[in-house]
């Protein structure tokens, strides 16, 4: 076992121990220190070479951002970036979703621009406003809603990896601003890029991410939802990152009303975890390769007799490649 992984397990067992007693949430959250400047995502852009320096008439650029807040009752965002291209013009389809009780949407922008050099980046147009860093990545989203201002800021990334497509994908420290106050959380930032003639390809892929009170979160990424489909985990504990691949996932019965259940273990950590999807869900049909659902979960977490509680967000859709 690797020294990360032994700081990890004490981690867990260091958090079960607050859990247990019921105190010190508070004190460990500002224990974490101040939050790091916004800094930018990272440059890798799309697919092969020749789609990242012109654009490619009849191609979909996508960005995905989830955030998960550290709250009780977590703040849960869920945004869509669609940049589709054609010979002449570059066609938007921005959607976004806050979770609660229920879904509420609080964005859905459509609009046409001349196809800029950058495709696959976000583009301000109505209520969206980017701040970008440096090779155009945001570093920050604002949405201009009709009830207030709705700020995303990514405060530095925890861990990144290469999507299927070739894009790096991350998951990031962020804070959500809107105008009863703001959450710190974990942001899960993912990007798709594919030909519009491309015929569909791969089974629908998965993944989890919850926190807890204390600042904790954890990341479970799936390929597939067959028993034998890749799993790949991150762990963000006591300010520490982990990356694990010897996961197990299966879907368990579940009420005809859920979006699902699920047993969950990370053996070498010893960790064990049912994660229960909460209705309603939040269910798109508009994408003819297979759309998506958003839900809330609830994941009963289990390290060494000890037991607590992390909330936030599921998704299912069909992967792209």
């Amino acid at each position: 076992m690797t020294e990360s992984h032994r700081n990890f397990r004490r981690s867990l067992r260091a958090v079960c121990f607050y859990c247990a007693l019921g105190v010190g949430f508070s004190s460990i959250l500002v224990g974490c220190g101040e939050p790091e400047e916004p800094d930018r995502m990272s440059e890798t852009t799309p697919a092969a070479e020749p789609m990242r320096a012109e654009p490619v008439a009849g191609a979909m650029y996508r960005t995905e951002l989830s955030f998960v807040g550290h709250g009780a009752e977590p703040s849960l965002l869920h945004l869509r970036f669609d940049n589709r291209t054609d010979s002449a013009a570059i066609h938007l389809r921005y959607r976004g979703w806050f979770g609660g009780g229920e879904w509420r949407e609080i964005l859905d922008q459509a609009d046409s621009l001349p196809v800029p050099r950058a495709a696959w980046r976000i583009l301000p147009t109505g209520p969206v406003r980017i701040m970008a860093g440096e090779g155009g990545e945001p570093s920050s989203v604002i949405l201009q809603l009709s009830e207030g201002s709705l700020r995303l800021d990514s405060r530095g990334a925890i861990g990144s990896w290469n999507s299927r497509t070739g894009q790096r994908e991350s998951l990031r420290l962020a804070e959500l601003q809107d105008e009863s106050g703001a959450a710190t959380g974990l942001l899960l930032a993912r990007q798709t890029a594919r030909r519009i003639d491309d015929p569909p390809a791969g089974g629908p892929g998965q993944y989890f991410m919850v926190t807890d009170t204390a600042g904790n979160g954890l990341l479970i990424m799936r390929d597939g939802i067959s028993p034998d489909a890749p799993v790949t985990v991150w762990t963000w504990f006591d300010e520490m990152e982990a990356e694990w691949d010897n996961a197990l996932i299966l879907a368990l019965a579940a009420a005809d009303d859920s979006p699902g259940r699920w047993s969950f273990e990370l053996p070498e950590a010893g960790l064990l975890a049912e994660i229960r999807g909460v209705a309603p869900a939040l269910i798109d049909t508009a994408d003819t390769r297979g759309g998506f659902s958003v839900f809330r979960v609830e994941a009963a977490l289990v390290l060494e007799g000890q037991s607590w509680t992390m909330r936030g967000i599921g998704a299912q859709e069909q992967i792209l490649e």
